[in-house]
């Protein structure tokens, strides 16, 4: 009987293809130099602190055009040692093409624009990034975590073509908008970038699957002097803060400040405590008119939310985990697997 027993849960492993129990982690972005530290501090957490397994990264068009986000997401992962990690190609624009054009903060190629030629560069999967997420969240039902640091078309047209999508998530965080006020008036970037995306996103949204990481909360609570991130951030002496502060040369530039939205997102996905209170809301975008871009946002009770909203975070605590994680080095690459 127990031999029975071992054989059946063998083979059912065997053919579910993946015995980790631990999160499976999705990061779709649009590298972007704050892209950039968000996938190295998920990559260095999974290998040095036993974090979520990232499965795949996905692109998309935001900081700079999909062909260098793809490009990015590439050097990263040879720059991590990760390059078993599957890239699906997303987004190159809008869902009813109102892209906005970025303004190139982290440069041209959006990496600091430092014209170094990356040569042996693993290729994309064939897959397109919206089939990749489906089939994903087929695969580790209930397990997989997506976290979008840049708009969210791939995402929305996710759940267009499959409205089972999010329900097979085990959560859905996104790094988008403000909760906005006299301080934080302007519309997002990434809320902006693709508007209708971000409404079909939180139209089709619940407050058990899906929380907003909005920009104007990481400008209140985790706001570091640019002293800081030079010299104690930026002067750790491994090879992946070199390129690091390589990809952030031309942000730095007009900065006198260092708060950066996309690096926050991953941390407080990995690190659910670094958030010191939620609160539930109905939240929403204008999609016309001169404030077109920009959230609507109404703090609820949870029975009448669409989503969470991480409000209050820790600042301290937030500052030492960048130092903790981002002291390591990048290891070998490790086993993964595509669908």
């Amino acid at each position: 009987m127990f031999k029975s027993i071992f054989v059946c849960v063998f083979v059912f492993l065997c053919v579910s293809g993946d015995t980790d129990p631990r999160p499976k982690i999705i990061i779709d972005n649009d590298a972007g130099g704050d892209d950039a530290m968000a996938v190295f501090i998920a990559l260095l957490y999974e290998q040095h602190l036993s974090g979520p397994k990232i499965v795949a990264l996905t692109t998309g068009a935001g900081n700079t055009d999909e062909d260098n986000v793809c490009r990015n997401n590439q050097w990263l992962l040879k720059l991590a040692g990760r390059e078993d990690i599957p890239i699906y190609r997303g987004a190159r624009k809008s869902l009813v093409n109102t892209f906005v054009k970025s303004k190139y903060y982290y440069g041209v190629d959006g990496m600091g624009d430092s014209g170094e030629k990356i040569v042996d560069l693993v290729a994309p999967q064939n897959k397109s990034a919206v089939t990749a997420l489906i089939e994903y969240s087929k695969l580790y039902e209930g397990e997989l975590i997506i976290v979008t640091i840049g708009t969210l078309t791939n995402v929305a047209t996710a759940m267009i073509v499959d409205p089972d999508f999010l329900g097979r998530l085990k959560q859905l965080h996104i790094g988008a908008g403000h909760i906005h006020s006299e301080i934080h008036s302007g519309a997002e970037f990434n809320a902006r970038t693709d508007a209708e995306a971000y409404h079909v996103v939180v139209q089709n949204a619940n407050p058990d699957k899906v929380t907003i990481f909005p920009f104007s909360q990481v400008k209140d609570y985790l706001k570091y002097t640019k002293e800081w991130r030079t010299d104690v951030l930026g002067g750790m002496k491994t090879n992946i803060m070199h390129y690091q502060n390589k990809f952030e040369k031309v942000s730095m530039s007009k900065e006198n400040v260092w708060e950066k939205l996309d690096p926050a997102v991953v941390a407080l996905t990995l690190r659910p405590d670094l958030v010191e209170e939620y609160r539930y809301a109905k939240n929403d975008i204008i999609l016309c008119g001169e404030e077109r871009g920009m959230n609507t946002n109404q703090f609820v009770a949870k029975e009448d939310a669409n989503v969470r909203v991480a409000y209050a975070l820790r600042h301290e605590e937030y500052q030492q985990f960048l130092l903790d994680v981002l002291k390591h080095d990048a290891n070998s690459a490790v086993n993964n697997r595509t669908v």
